[in-house]
């Protein structure tokens, strides 16, 4: 099985993080997705002073089972740059590496073939481990995601797995787990469709 592909062109955008935020990288995303991002950050922003600092971050990271050490950090808070991320750059960054994504369909059939329950829920540990380690094929425009890619990835959409259509599998799994078709509605512009199909599959 290999993990979806991710185009080795958002590599070229990693220097916008050297800026202070408000670069507008998100502008292409869909206003689903944009708004989990919001809604990510508000719940990182616990003080609501309008910026996160590297402890929220680094509790986020420790969350989806992600290097959290002061190198990790370095990704989000580069030395010369602000100690806070506000809004703005909190979006720059989560909006990198879903820049160039695979088609949908491809992603969507990569995505499946972790899906062991037709649930549309993948283990986060499986997942994260796929997207860090698998190597590309031959030929492929592909490079491997760093920690802090794989975190902007699955931060939005990973939650407490529910039963699926084949409910036995989903039932001994234990751990988080990554919301896939909500992901990709959400790419797509269409998250609410995905998070009701996903509802009716619990059910």
């Amino acid at each position: 099985m290999k993990p979806p592909i991710f185009s080795a062109q958002q590599k070229s955008a990693a220097p916008r993080l050297n800026g202070l935020g408000g670069g507008g990288a998100y502008s292409h995303l869909s206003q689903p997705l944009l708004h989990s991002m919001r809604e990510s950050f508000e719940v990182l922003d616990s003080n609501n002073i309008g910026a996160i600092n590297s402890a929220a971050v680094a509790d986020m990271l420790a969350q989806l089972g992600l290097d959290n050490n002061p190198s990790a950090l370095k990704d989000f808070f580069p030395l010369n740059g602000p100690a806070q991320l506000n809004l703005a750059r909190y979006l720059d960054i989560l909006s990198i590496p879903l820049g160039e994504l695979s088609e949908p369909d491809e992603i969507r059939a990569a995505f499946e073939a972790f899906d062991i329950d037709d649930s549309g829920q993948i283990d986060v540990s499986v997942l994260r481990d796929a997207l860090l380690h698998t190597a590309p094929q031959p030929g492929e425009d592909q490079t491997r995601l760093s920690e802090r890619e794989v975190a902007s990835i699955l931060s939005d959409f990973t939650g407490r797995r529910t039963f699926g259509t084949k409910g036995i599998a989903a039932g001994q799994a234990k751990g988080e787990v990554f919301r896939y078709r909500d992901f990709i509605a959400s790419i797509g512009g269409g998250g609410g469709a995905a998070s009701e199909a996903e509802t009716a599959v619990a059910g």
